[in-house]
């Protein structure tokens, strides 16, 4: 039986003073599921995504409980929120342009969180990186490292996201709307 790696319980979601946009969610997650979280635009999925690891913004008002391994994400402090964020729980964004700095070179964008996490830094960090990119098919990714994100199609810049999250072998990987700037054909290879 596989352990629960994420718990969450009677999760509600405010902006501000106005109402809820997330209501009394629960779930949970076992070590290698796949979780879907449908619903219609709006309706909170995102919300409840980014309130796992507190990337909502200061007027959000979070209640109820997620549970990543033990530790109580809600209240969570800085520095635990910097070590499970990027290195235990990825995020692939739903759009990479507003996700990808456009004044940082793909190298510095990867490299950020691989020397953050991992400590890997210099020629072996660069390896890595070209190793990640060649796994989401970036071509040739060697001679793209100091390219810039606006040098990138949309699919190019979403299998960068990809091979972003996937850069420190997280133990839960949240994919909100990974294909959605992308077309048809790139949606299958993405996924």
């Amino acid at each position: 039986m596989s352990e629960t790696i994420l718990s969450v319980t009677d999760l509600s979601v405010a902006f501000g003073r106005g109402n809820a946009v997330v209501r009394k969610v629960s779930f949970y997650i076992k070590a290698g599921e796949t979780v879907g979280l449908v619903g219609e635009s709006g309706s909170g999925k995102s919300v409840t995504a980014l309130s796992t690891v507190k990337l909502l913004p200061d007027s959000a008002h979070i209640s109820g409980s997620i549970i990543y391994r033990g530790t109580e994400m809600v209240g969570a402090d800085a520095k635990t929120l910097r070590r499970v964020r990027g290195n235990d729980i990825s995020f692939i964004f739903q759009e990479p342009m507003t996700s990808l700095n456009p004044l940082h070179k793909l190298e510095q964008q990867i490299g950020e969180s691989i020397a953050l996490h991992s400590g890997l830094t210099g020629a072996t960090a660069r390896d890595r990186i070209v190793d990640l990119l060649e796994k989401v098919g970036i071509r040739d990714p060697r001679s793209r490292l100091n390219d810039y994100p606006h040098q990138f199609s949309g699919g190019q810049r979403q299998r960068i996201m990809i091979a972003m999250a996937l850069a420190n072998s997280p133990d839960l990987l949240i994919a909100d709307e990974p294909t959605t700037a992308v077309d048809v054909t790139i949606q299958a290879q993405i996924l």
